[in-house]
């Protein structure tokens, strides 16, 4: 225009402002061009993974670090989606991967775990992911995304989440051993641990085995998937590893290889591979090994095992010394039991054999009830107890032949008394001695001895008390014969309710009934 027309001022003014407008682009451009490579290269050289996709998921941008984490370059995942990178085997709770990134173009996300799969096929790695929308005129246009890789932080929770629960499981344990002080049923425990092993932990064969002698491993217990590969007989210390293992009462990790040169019974464990490891443990208690415990494994093994399963052994070998210490004792108290009661069953030929039949009567009744295994070894030391006082009664009185006088008869009733005193000494529990001193109270609490005190006959006292009357009318006497199983019955029916409980009666028929008791004099029909 001022070519054609140099002296037109509009046309200048025109040219001036265009001139003006041209160069503030040409500024805005070198600033945006700036500012794109500034902010580029920052999001380039982030150490988290920021992407750009479309609502259906398809990858627009993704920076260069996903090279890092992934594998996989940028260029090459542009025009895939999202999905294509994430780990298939990871259970999400809103579905599978193509559903977590479905979920995305409804919500953003904030601080989501992402379980994405390395190009490798065998790394994940676990992102967490923000993410914002970008809308144009209410239309949901691209989702932007920020990943950042916790994966180590993931593997740090999981173990020390891992060494909670074994800690936790390792208080559990002791707690079951601590609580089980009597240590009775050793068996039933070992099952219990061995069990619980495998289920907690997570792995496929556990199996206790318990020195016998000098040479062999008895197997007391083994559960797992792989429990039928065992040897079920006993296992020789002879074996150059179990030696090792008993002698150095260190723990010994196995493999397969290394198994090929022991006995046939070790190696036995291995046939079918299977169990690829296995960790023998002993069970060390005051410097001997008592046993052994193994752990099979179908994996690598883990260090973490072993400390585990160390603790365990530890807690085990208590187990087993407690409860091989608490037999002993069992049997050096019952022979001294047996020895009072031997003593007292020579005053009286008639009442020979007494204590032991009211005790495996009163067992039955006690297992018919319900009660406790605890509880029924207390009523069965309370059968043979319950007349023990009679030591203290005069010969002339218990073997005399006919009726006893009036006189006689009292001197009989000290015996409850009498059996306390005697026993005063001998920790016995509550309802052992509630047993001895009243078996000859009655339910409506008369009887002998009397007792203000008590509010309602004791369980035990009830038990012994139907116990000791059934044994008595079923024995032959000088001044009476053995009932029949009518009499017995019309007798205890006859006092039900007064002299004794109903619901033990009913019990006690029903025993005799079934032939689980068997009295002295055998009953044929009720």
């Amino acid at each position: 225009m001022l070519k054609y027309e140099p002296e037109n001022e509009e046309a200048a003014m025109l040219y001036e402002e265009l001139e003006a407008s041209y160069q503030q682009l040409l500024a805005m451009s070198e600033q945006l061009t700036h500012t794109e490579n500034k902010y580029g290269l920052l999001i380039q050289n982030m150490r988290d993974i920021v992407w750009i996709m479309d609502p259906s998921g398809k990858i627009h941008f993704i920076n260069s670090i996903v090279s890092e984490l992934l594998g996989y370059s940028a260029e090459e995942m542009l025009g895939h989606y999202l999905y294509e990178y994430m780990c298939p085997l990871h259970e999400y709770k809103t579905g599978f991967c193509k559903d977590v990134v479905g979920l995305m173009a409804i919500k953003e996300f904030e601080r989501q775990e992402m379980w994405m799969l390395h190009r490798d096929g065998n790394t994940r790695k676990v992102l967490e992911v923000n993410s914002k929308h970008y809308f144009v005129e209410d239309t949901l246009v691209e989702i932007q995304g920020v990943g950042r890789d916790i994966t180590e932080r993931i593997q740090i929770e999981r173990r020390i989440n891992k060494k909670n629960k074994h800690m936790r499981f390792i208080h559990d344990i002791s707690a079951t051993i601590n609580g089980n002080l009597s240590f009775d049923n050793l068996d039933e425990l070992l099952d219990m641990i061995c069990k619980n092993i495998v289920t907690t932990v997570n792995v496929p064969l556990c199996t206790i085995r318990l020195k016998d002698d000098e040479i062999n491993l008895v197997l007391k217990s083994a559960y797992g998937k792989y429990k039928d590969v065992i040897d079920k007989g006993p296992l020789k210390t002879t074996d150059k590893f179990l030696t090792t293992v008993v002698e150095n009462h260190e723990p010994l990790l196995l493999s397969a290889e290394m198994a090929e040169s022991a006995t046939d019974e070790v190696k036995h464990v291995f046939e079918g591979g299977k169990i690829k490891n296995l960790l023998v443990l002993p069970l060390n208690a005051n410097d001997v090994t008592v046993g052994i415990m193994a752990i099979g494994l179908d994996s690598e093994y883990d260090d973490d095992y072993t400390s585990l399963f160390a603790s365990l052994a530890n807690n085990l070998a208590f187990a087993v010394e407690k409860s091989r210490l608490y037999q002993h004792q069992k049997a050096f108290y019952m022979d001294i039991i047996m020895t009072l009661v031997a003593a007292m069953e020579a005053k009286d030929a008639y009442t020979q054999g007494h204590s032991l039949r009211v005790s495996s009567y009163a067992k039955a009744i006690g297992e018919s009830i319900g009660l406790s295994r605890s509880e029924i070894e207390e009523l069965e030391i309370a059968g043979i107890l319950h007349d023990i006082g009679k030591i203290g009664i005069s010969d002339a009185i218990l073997s005399k032949p006919g009726l006893l006088t009036e006189e006689e008869f009292e001197e009989v009733r000290k015996h409850p008394t009498i059996g306390m005193r005697i026993l005063e000494n001998i920790d016995l529990s509550q309802n052992v001695k509630d047993a001895i001193l009243y078996h000859h109270l009655r339910v409506d609490l008369t009887g002998y001895p009397s007792c203000e005190s008590v509010e309602g006959l004791p369980l035990f006292a009830r038990i012994i008390g139907v116990a000791d009357a059934v044994d008595a009318m079923t024995s032959n006497r000088s001044y009476k014969r053995a009932m029949n199983c009518k009499e017995v019955h019309d007798e205890l029916m006859k006092h039900c309710g007064s002299q004794f409980c109903k619901a033990i009666v009913d019990h006690t028929v029903e025993l005799l009934k079934s032939k689980k008791i068997i009295p002295l004099h055998e009953c044929t029909e009720i």
